[in-house]
């Protein structure tokens, strides 16, 4: 589709994944930073288009307006396939995608919802960081599950072949449990990661965003 897309987000967030996928399609798109302060004439804007007030938000040509981030690069593929955010049928490779990306936005995204915001959740228990610790230790656990799926060979999760589930892994990976983390027990992860950043087309994206 004809037309220029928008992208609703923040530095460092979710929203990253999405414009690192936009940059592997040619659909032009503008990136707008929102500010995360709540009672800021932006967020009032974000709260328009998603009651949740979260990001990443994009706004189509048409003016459809899309959220969550999974939906996103479905959205993305199927109108860019040439970008490879999906693998094919063919290979064997698309129903591992499809377990692993479930995993990371069912599973570890909804961890930091919980975990960045104990208190929101726990209201008057004397100690609600304990539901931080605790989503926090099911992080690390989903992500050796995925370490240990990853090819060993590398570049990619799945060897040569170059998919969405590398852009998740390179920006998550500067999330908790951290870079840190990810170079001592993922490993394969953490070089996903790296590969990632130093992609071409994503160089610049990936410095800008988590420099």
């Amino acid at each position: 589709m004809s037309g220029t897309y928008t992208l609703y987000g923040r530095k460092g967030c979710g929203s990253a994944i999405v414009a690192a996928a936009l940059k592997l399609t040619r659909l032009p798109y503008h990136y707008q930073e929102v500010d995360d302060q709540t009672d800021c004439p932006e967020y009032e804007r974000l709260l328009a288009l998603n009651p949740l007030g979260q990001v990443p938000v994009l706004r189509l040509p048409d003016g459809t307006v899309m959220t969550e981030t999974a939906a996103i690069l479905v959205l993305l593929h199927l109108r860019w396939p040439l970008a490879g955010l999906i693998p094919s049928s063919e290979g064997g490779h698309l129903p591992v995608f499809l377990r692993w990306i479930m995993v990371i936005n069912a599973q570890i995204y909804p961890s930091f919802t919980y975990g960045d915001q104990p208190e929101k959740w726990l209201p008057g228990v004397d100690n609600p960081k304990v539901l931080t610790d605790t989503t926090d230790g099911l992080r690390k656990k989903l992500w050796l599950q995925i370490e240990a799926a990853a090819d060993a060979n590398g570049p990619w999760f799945f060897g040569a072949t170059f998919c969405a589930l590398d852009i998740y892994i390179a920006v998550m990976h500067h999330w908790r449990p951290g870079p840190v983390w990810f170079a001592e027990y993922a490993p394969r992860l953490e070089a996903i990661a790296k590969n990632v950043a130093r992609h071409p087309r994503l160089e610049t994206l990936f410095r800008e965003q988590f420099s």
